[in-house]
């Protein structure tokens, strides 16, 4: 996290599925990174961040089924709120392999995450960055999941 973030220069967080929510376990922050609501400890639905997007799509499909039940609340106006449209944008992240979420919690900022995978292909969590809004997520991306790939192996190693 603090490679991605040093060489990022922006919000790094970690980021685990918790009572239905997405969960910061961990975040490093730099002088002059944009907005993130995002806190550690702190809490947003699954379905209006990055690293949600990622839990879900990586996820169990009990868990998707009860996200893509309940009510989907809308934090900012890019926010997904139509089941169908939420059902879709899950399976392209799956097969992409990384979540990109322009204004979905703040209208300025961008989330871009990855999932950290575990041996049987679900996420165990999610590393994101919060950019700006009209940053280009790619290099992003790549810097995300270069570093998901040594942090699970470094936890395959500890086991």
């Amino acid at each position: 996290m603090e490679q991605v973030q040093k060489r990022l220069g922006e919000h790094t967080q970690l980021v685990v599925v918790e009572d239905d929510k997405a969960l910061c376990v961990e975040r490093l922050s730099a002088p002059g990174s944009g907005e993130n609501l995002t806190r550690i400890a702190g809490r947003l639905p699954l379905h209006a961040c990055s690293s949600g997007l990622i839990l879900l799509a990586f996820g169990d499909g009990e868990l998707r089924s009860r996200v893509l039940d309940a009510p989907l609340e809308r934090m900012a106006p890019e926010t997904i709120t139509d089941p169908q449209q939420l059902s879709r944008l899950l399976r392209k992240i799956r097969g992409e392999g990384y979540a990109v979420a322009p204004g979905y919690v703040s209208a300025v900022s961008t989330g871009v995450a990855v999932p950290i995978l575990d041996g049987l292909g679900g996420a165990s969590a999610a590393l994101s960055v919060v950019l700006p809004r009209d940053a280009a997520p790619e290099p992003a991306i790549l810097e995300l999941q270069s570093a998901a790939r040594r942090i699970a192996h470094a936890a395959v190693r500890l086991g």
